[in-house]
């Protein structure tokens, strides 16, 4: 269950809709609900042409379906996947960011995948049209083993498997698949796709916000303190805010133990205080958001 899923991370404030008050992950949740449903309400050809994607919808000037197609699924078990690891990774990532922020990733990142999955006709694979969340899903499966490398994964719920390991196989999977697709095999998956969510996460994470580049020194260090999980501190897993006096470092830190115990030992295990100071934290953020 996702951090803003529970009811003690619900606001009480009047807001301005129903919309404002729920979670980035609640509305993207409910938006593959709404897109899935409409494969069986509205006309079969309606929704090939609006909610997959191809170069050959770009080419007809369907541009919008390099976004639409990443909330799109036609198959019952590609939609239950891909919503149940969205639904497992995305309360940490959320509480991280705040809803703006995760929005902005999961929409850049299904962006990304379409263009990626597209552009492949460019080097001679088929243009098979493509539907599903699975570009940004790995986006934010990425994400995550980015800022939790060693937070343990239970794999069909009873393989435990830390993070960067699972995503790591994951990517050799997809790079194996999209090398047979180069050889005209590998089936009809969405190869590309997916590591078009793992490129996307690790060049705005990874690179643009510095996490998994050599930190230089700088005329305003700051000791940090590492956390049990991980060996290493919040502001290498993270984008640090550009204004200081929006989140305060201490903040930051606590939020990041409270994470990682979430991530270890499950949400249940925190005590009362540790619950409260997730609710403030976590509301801080929505209203900044």
């Amino acid at each position: 269950m996702g951090i803003f899923d529970r009811d003690y991370m619900r606001g009480s404030g009047s807001g301005s809709g129903t919309l404002s008050r729920l979670s980035g992950l609640q509305l993207v949740l409910g938006i593959n609900v709404i897109v899935f449903l409409g494969w069986y309400l509205l006309p079969r050809e309606f929704m090939a042409y609006h909610f997959m994607t191809s170069m050959a919808h770009v080419k007809e000037l369907y541009v919008w379906t390099l976004l639409t197609a990443a909330f799109s699924h036609m198959d019952l078990w590609h939609f239950l996947i891909n919503m149940l690891v969205l639904f497992s990774f995305s309360g940490p990532l959320e509480a991280r960011w705040g809803k703006r922020r995760y929005l902005s990733f999961y929409l850049g990142a299904a962006l990304f995948s379409s263009i990626l999955h597209c552009s492949m006709t460019f080097f001679g694979f088929r243009d098979v049209p493509a539907l599903g969340a699975s570009g940004a899903v790995c986006a934010m499966t990425t994400a995550f083993a980015i800022y939790y490398p060693k937070a343990v994964i239970y794999l069909w719920g009873i393989l435990p498997v830390p993070a960067w390991l699972l995503v790591g196989g994951f990517a050799l999977f997809d790079i194996k698949g999209l090398i047979d697709q180069a050889g005209g095999g590998g089936g009809n998956i969405g190869h590309a796709a997916h590591l078009g969510g793992t490129v996307f996460a690790l060049i705005v994470i990874g690179v643009v916000a510095g996490n998994l580049l050599p930190r230089g020194g700088s005329g305003n260090t700051t000791v940090r303190r590492m956390t049990s999980a991980t060996g290493r501190a919040p502001s290498d897993y993270y984008p640090q805010p550009s204004a200081p006096a929006e989140r305060d470092l201490d903040e930051e830190m606590r939020l990041d133990e409270l994470l990682t115990k979430v991530s270890r030992s499950g949400i249940d295990s925190l005590t009362d205080q540790e619950r409260e100071d997730l609710r403030r934290i976590g509301e801080k953020r929505r209203d900044n958001s």
